[in-house]
C-alpha cells in the first residue's frame, strides 16, 4: 500500500480529501515536517476487535486464558473441535 505525506495544515484545511485518500493509502501527517500521525484504512471488523480489546470484562478472560496456557493448563484444538461435533 502506498505511503502518502499531508501536512496538520492539508488535515484541518482539506479533511474530506485527506480522509479520501486514506482509502487508497497510508497517511503520514507532518507536523513541522516532523511524522505526528498516521491514518490507514479502517474496517468494521478492525473497530469491533478493538472494541473487544479494550472491554474489561474480555482482556480479564483473556488474562485468565494466558495464566492457564503458562501454567500448561491447555486443552488441543482437536479435542475442542471433537467435543463441538459431537453436540450437532
Amino acid at each position: 500500500m502506498p505511503i502518502r505525506y499531508r501536512t496538520m495544515k492539508d488535515l484541518k484545511e482539506k479533511t474530506k480529501v485527506v480522509l479520501g485518500e486514506v482509502r487508497r493509502s497510508v497517511v503520514v501527517i507532518t507536523n513541522r515536517g516532523k511524522p505526528a500521525a498516521i491514518l490507514q484504512p479502517f474496517s468494521a471488523d478492525e473497530l469491533l476487535a478493538l472494541q473487544l480489546l479494550e472491554s474489561k470484562p474480555v482482556r480479564a478472560i483473556l488474562e485468565r486464558a494466558m495464566r492457564d496456557a503458562r501454567a500448561g493448563r491447555t486443552v488441543p484444538a482437536t479435542a475442542i473441535i471433537e467435543q463441538a461435533a459431537a453436540t450437532v
